[in-house]
């Protein structure tokens, strides 16, 4: 967690003291304090209600400010990119990467959003199932098309401004030079608006997770909620200072550390959090053993591979081997052990307790219920079309603008 965090105030101590002329440590210190008082306020209602809010200036810098600044370049000096930087378009990159970096890159990310506390959490103040599902099917689209049009347009920048050394400025380069003032306001506003929906939640999980599932199930007897309350703050200060000081030394670019922290994700909690939720046998003996071979490994195999001490196939990635051995842990430990009656009488409440139960029996409790469910169902499957349908037709537009 203090990895994700690091990544989101390095990118608003850059966007701030860009636009302030502050000086970067300033701003992250800046930052953090304002990121503490909004958590301690706001808690997770906060963070509900600021990232409705949050989503439309993040929604206009894909849908007007990002085709703004393609449009000063066009499609076709975009597509000639690939003339001054041979494998731009392809797969492989203009660095000319083997297939295993891409490959991993996807797997990085698949399995991080697949168990990232920022976007797990948006599930906790849903009102029941269907209300999941269909805000699965739409996230499904806006996540990349709030993503890919910035990307595109990012490139576009690299026609307009080749010289740009520092990658991490691409963006604010563009809003503060090559789109008009409000509009580049916007796209500030949008920037920041990303890093505290991020930052906010982090925080807000931070102090939650600190106090109630390390602090309080160490203890013998229960704590007041005043006290819980003192606890949790007094862990979010703690976080705070510590993601501000590897802000500060900003170890390394944006991309690369998110890049560790999704790696991080996946292969310490991913297995434990499957297997807690699936598995019988799953014990705290088990989850302790997966999460600390699946990061030893990584980290341990990582700088082996970065020194050239070891070389991995072509189509395998750190990740990948760490991944299993975290999976191959958790197995043996939990087949040696026994998972404990409170583990077990919490798994079996945990079963007999599923949400889609849950919703489908209150739906089916009101007046006109069964008419209701189908309904429903009905509403998810146009919904699923419909974005299907809509995400052929804007990715195809790109695809044959850009000759991919």
């Amino acid at each position: 967690m203090p990895l994700s965090t690091t990544v989101v105030l390095i990118g608003a101590g850059l966007v701030l003291s860009e636009v302030t002329g502050i000086s970067f440590p300033v701003m992250i210190i800046v930052f953090v304090l304002a990121l503490l008082v909004f958590a301690a306020l706001g808690g997770m209602f906060g963070v509900v209600v600021t990232d409705t809010l949050m989503f439309f200036t993040m929604l206009a810098v894909a849908v007007i400010i990002a085709p703004i600044i393609m449009a000063q370049v066009g499609f076709a000096d975009m597509r000639a990119l690939s003339d001054s930087y041979p494998g731009y378009w392809t797969i492989a990159g203009a660095e000319g990467r083997p297939l295993g970096f891409s490959l991993s890159q996807f797997l990085v990310w698949v399995l991080f959003f697949t168990c990232t506390p920022a976007l797990v959490s948006r599930v906790f103040p849903a009102k029941n199932d269907f209300v999941i599902l269909r805000a699965a099917i739409i996230g499904i689209f806006l996540v990349p098309f709030m993503q890919i049009p910035v990307f595109l347009a990012a490139s576009a920048m690299r026609v307009l401004e080749p010289g740009i050394e520092e990658t991490d400025r691409v963006m604010i380069v563009a809003f503060l030079e090559h789109v008009p003032a409000v509009l580049g306001g916007v796209g500030l506003a949008a920037l920041m608006a990303a890093i505290m929906s991020t930052a906010s939640t982090l925080f807000v999980l931070a102090g939650f997770g600190l106090s109630r599932d390390l602090y309080e199930n160490l203890r013998s007897e229960r704590i007041s909620e005043r006290h819980r309350m003192i606890v949790s703050r007094t862990a979010q200060v703690i976080v705070g200072l510590v993601v501000a000081a590897i802000a500060i030394a900003q170890p390394a670019a944006i991309y690369w550390i998110s890049i560790w922290a999704g790696a991080l994700f996946a292969v310490g909690w991913l297995p434990t959090v499957v297997a807690g939720l699936e598995w019988r046998r799953m014990n705290a003996k088990a989850a302790m053993v997966s999460m600390l071979v699946g990061v030893v490994s990584f980290i341990g195999i990582t700088e082996l591979v970065n020194r050239e001490m070891v070389a991995l196939p072509l189509f395998l990635d750190p990740l990948m081997v760490a991944f299993a051995l975290a999976v191959i842990s958790l197995v043996v430990v939990a087949l040696l052990t026994r998972p404990t009656e409170r583990e077990v009488e919490y798994f079996q409440q945990m079963k007999g307790a599923r949400a889609s139960d849950i919703t489908i029996r209150d739906v089916l409790s009101k007046p006109g219920g069964l008419a209701k469910l189908k309904q429903e169902y009905r509403n998810i499957y146009a919904i699923a079309i419909f974005f299907l349908v809509l995400s052929v037709v804007v990715w195809g537009y790109f695809f044959f603008n850009l000759g991919l």
